[in-house]
């Protein structure tokens, strides 16, 4: 399994486990508001997915991912950056 498979199927283990959010039925560019997850649920997912992949990321770039695909594209690259 790839880790962005591996990462993508943590984050919508949360989502559905605490959101009731169905990953498999959300568009790739839908925005993180449109799977309800609020600041307090954003650094929630940050956390989940950094205390699993040994990662830092940081509270300001958190702030930033706007859409899914923004927050797997800063998870690829930190993830990544602690590989080299």
């Amino acid at each position: 399994m790839s880790v962005d498979v591996s990462i993508r199927d943590d984050i919508a283990d949360f989502l559905l486990n605490h959101y009731n959010v169905d990953l498999n039925s959300v568009p790739a560019d839908a925005t993180l508001e449109d799977l309800g997850l609020d600041s307090l649920g954003v650094l929630s997912v940050a956390d989940l997915i950094e205390t699993k992949y040994d990662i830092s990321l940081d509270d300001e770039r958190i702030a930033s991912v706007k859409t899914f695909s923004d927050l797997m594209d800063l998870i690829r690259v930190k993830i990544a950056e602690s590989a080299g």
